[in-house]
């Protein structure tokens, strides 16, 4: 009887083929191993010629060649990573943000990590210490409350961080956003060129620069607008969100049953005043009229369409990445507060004011 062989399960395996290196390469394409370097670096790459590079890529192609990032790291204390935190990547404003960060960063060989707070400080506080225990280069953060306390975590561990959308308020922090106060102050202006005057505010949470700051270009512009006879009047949400915009809407015309106009403090809470005015039959422009903000996607789709005023968000990503290519690189930065300009868009959810219009106007029943 022949004996049987015993065999194991790894026998049937494949054999792990040796992990191709960058002397591999070189060889392949008959030049030194600092060659192949700079040829797959692109911040290194101009320093040898178009056909090179076409070379040492081929090569590490056909090859297979992975650059061995941990490696890297080590030798040279660099991850090229860098790390964003948004609250929300379900709210259609960050992911054009995030889209400039990675774009930017990629061109020069970055790569980079998204996390997201769900607008909770814990969770913030907790990505901040992970992105920074993983060595990341620099944050861009979406998310700092004003005078936040994750900047002092951020300056401890010598990291450089850009605010972007959101503003700290830092000397330590530079930041990219959208001038909120004159964002609310075209809203007003246009609102009451068409005739309203008791106009009225749905903001925000007053503890971020976004609500803070446009909640006072609304009323610097009504302040301005007085002697015309405009008349504020103001409500705040707990969070930008749909739901917020409903219950807020539902408190303001509990208290202030005669406006003819809402500016929201974004598109979601816009949104918010909608469902809660087509819920109580009140017609949207008629008897209401409603602007947003930021622009978001699918807002002149809506019905009505959203008039609101446009935030440049891939702008405000490339920016910021700018910023932060430049503090990694140790380079002077000309302008650590970027402010860039809203723009007005006008649909079809603002309607001029007249007399035959007001008599026609509903209100909730109480």
């Amino acid at each position: 009887m022949a004996k049987k062989t015993k065999t194991t399960s790894n026998a049937t395996l494949p054999e792990r083929a040796n992990r191709t290196t960058i002397v591999d390469v070189a060889r392949c394409a008959g030049v030194h191993w600092s060659t192949v370097s700079r040829g797959l670096n692109p911040e290194k790459r101009h320093l040898i010629s178009p056909e090179m590079i076409e070379r040492v890529e081929t090569c590490a192609k056909q090859l297979g060649y992975r650059a061995n990032a941990m490696a890297s790291a080590l030798r040279t204390q660099r991850s090229r990573t860098v790390g964003v935190i948004v609250s929300n990547l379900g709210d259609p404003v960050h992911p054009p943000i995030v889209r400039a960060i990675e774009d930017r960063f990629a061109e020069i060989g970055y790569v980079t990590i998204v996390g997201n707070t769900d607008n909770h400080p814990g969770r913030q506080a907790a990505l901040i210490e992970r992105f920074i225990q993983q060595g990341v280069e620099g944050l861009i953060v979406a998310t700092f409350e004003r005078n936040d306390p994750g900047i002092a975590v951020c300056v401890e561990a010598n990291i450089p961080v850009v605010a972007v959308f959101r503003d700290p308020e830092s000397e330590f922090v530079p930041s990219v956003r959208i001038d909120d106060a004159k964002a609310m102050e075209l809203a007003v202006h246009h609102l009451a060129e068409r005739g309203h005057r008791k106009i009225a505010h749905i903001g925000g949470p007053q503890n971020v620069s976004t609500g803070y700051h446009r909640y006072r270009g609304f009323r610097r512009a009504c302040k301005a607008l007085a002697n015309q006879g405009v008349e504020p009047s103001a409500v705040f949400g707990e969070a930008f969100t749909v739901e917020e915009g409903q219950f807020a809407c539902e408190r303001l015309l509990a208290d202030h049953n005669d406006i003819t106009a809402i500016v929201a403090g974004n598109d979601m809470l816009a949104v918010g005043c909608l469902r809660f005015l087509r819920s109580k039959g009140i017609d949207c422009p008629n008897a209401i009229s409603v602007v947003g903000m930021n622009d978001m996607l699918f807002m002149e789709d809506i019905a009505p369409a959203l008039t609101t005023v446009r935030t440049p968000t891939a702008d405000l990503g490339t920016q910021a990445s700018c910023i932060l290519v430049s503090m990694i690189q140790g380079l002077p930065i000309s302008n650590d507060r970027i402010l860039l300009k809203p723009e007005l868009m006008v649909r079809d959810s603002v309607t001029s004011v007249d007399a035959q219009q007001s008599t026609k106007r509903r209100r909730p029943a109480k």
